[in-house]
């Protein structure tokens, strides 16, 4: 059975967060931050040691045929009161089988630019989206860290082989009123009447891990653009104390029929959580609020998913939600990392209501399954015709790429 959920409006402008070598924001308060030459020295150099090691499943003998395919309405949709109702709840349970992501290859589907060019060392997939019969890439490009993104875009008629559309940015954010240093994409969609809209979090300050950060928004008639940003973020930061009080990041973003539902990272000085907003035009949007918590921190928001036990993978920090809607319900894949400077590795959770989250037991994703990786940082996710395609940064020294993984069965019992 489904539960639903009733959420308030919210009158005026927030937003939601993702992104690329950064690894969420806020770290204690005894952290200082990086400079922006000690912060690309770290990402070059890192290693760390593994937390799990992937075991791969075969990966597909033939490239997808995808066809689209009606979305189901979310369990949450925004209505007048802020209250949240329970039917019935029935989580499935996720499990750890033959359900880890295999590599498609050791070498990467969309590789950084050239020597010289403005997206010669860095590249995260950013935003991914299946729409007539391709997939879209919007990845995010830049050299050194943190420094101005662009946002490229490539094609892919399986998620295997990219063709890049044009050589320069299809999209800056970096003279937007509201963005102090860059933006980085992070979730697309396509409207009925065909208006392209892809969601971005800012980067406001020249520091890492942790800045300032909202979560906004673009539209453009076709993916080339022109692009034009809305005037104001559409997800803000928490008020002072609350648990998303310093930054907003990497949204992930829903339309159903419904409504839109966004997913994103949400951090004040000590950690890192994953929150949901709702929002009846993908512009004015609620955050999610349990009116049963009294904790000084969760009084405005609540976030949806937190860390695990201590003693669990995934014990520290959780962000960079990639959620996608399945014929198994909800699906997400999420970032976890012992701190939020490090390395990360991805795990995944299900949901039937979107709210209510099962966590599987162990990691599916870290730099091991590729030989040469040293890192992962950020991850898209698209699911068709019963295949997950998870894109995924990985470093191999001094630079970043993006690779592929697939699976066809992530234990839902």
């Amino acid at each position: 059975m489904r539960v639903r959920l009733h959420f308030g409006r919210l009158a005026g402008a927030v937003l939601i967060t993702a992104g690329l070598a950064l690894l969420a924001s806020c770290q204690s308060q005894a952290d200082t931050p990086a400079t922006i030459e000690s912060a690309t020295e770290e990402m070059a150099e890192v290693t760390v040691a593994p937390q799990a090691t992937a075991t791969p499943t075969p990966a597909p003998t033939a490239s997808p045929t995808p066809a689209d395919t009606a979305t189901p309405a979310p369990s949450a949709t925004a209505e007048p009161t802020e209250t949240v109702m329970v039917e019935e709840t029935a989580t499935p349970n996720a499990t750890n089988g033959d359900d880890t992501f295999s590599p498609a290859a050791n070498t990467a589907v969309v590789p950084h630019g050239p020597p010289g060019s403005w997206d010669s060392q860095f590249t995260d997939p950013g935003a991914v989206v299946y729409h007539d019969g391709l997939f879209h890439m919007f990845h995010n490009g830049f050299v050194g860290w943190p420094a101005p993104v662009g946002i490229a875009y490539s094609t892919s008629p399986d998620g295997y082989t990219w063709t890049r559309v044009q050589e320069e940015p299809v999209f800056r954010g970096d003279d937007l009123d509201y963005v102090g240093l860059t933006a980085l994409a992070s979730s697309a969609l396509v409207e009925d009447d065909g208006t392209w809209v892809l969601y971005f979090y800012t980067w406001d300050q020249p520091t890492w891990p942790g800045a300032p950060s909202s979560i906004g928004r673009a539209t453009a008639p076709e993916p080339l653009g022109p692009w034009t940003a809305d005037a104001a973020p559409v997800l803000l930061p928490g008020p002072q104390g609350a648990w998303d009080d310093e930054a907003v990041r990497a949204p992930s973003v829903l339309h159903t029929d419904d409504g839109y539902v966004m997913y994103y990272a949400g951090f004040d000085r000590l950690q890192g959580l994953i929150g949901m907003a709702t929002s009846p035009d993908g512009v004015q949007w609620t955050k999610f609020d349990d009116a049963a918590t009294t904790e000084e921190r969760f009084v405005e928001s609540d976030p949806i998913f937190e860390p695990g036990a201590d003693d669990a993978w995934d014990a520290d920090h959780v962000f960079h939600p990639r959620v996608v809607l399945t014929p198994a319900g909800y699906v997400m894949v999420y970032s976890a990392a012992p701190r939020l400077n490090a390395t990360s590795t991805l795990g995944y959770a299900l949901s039937e209501d979107g709210v209510n989250w099962q966590r599987a037991a162990q990691p599916i994703l870290d730099y091991t399954a590729v030989p040469g990786g040293r890192a992962i940082w950020f991850s898209a996710l698209e699911y068709l015709d019963g295949t997950y395609f998870l894109f995924f940064e990985l470093g191999t020294g001094g630079e970043t790429e993006v690779y592929l993984a697939t699976a066809e069965d992530l234990g839902v019992q």
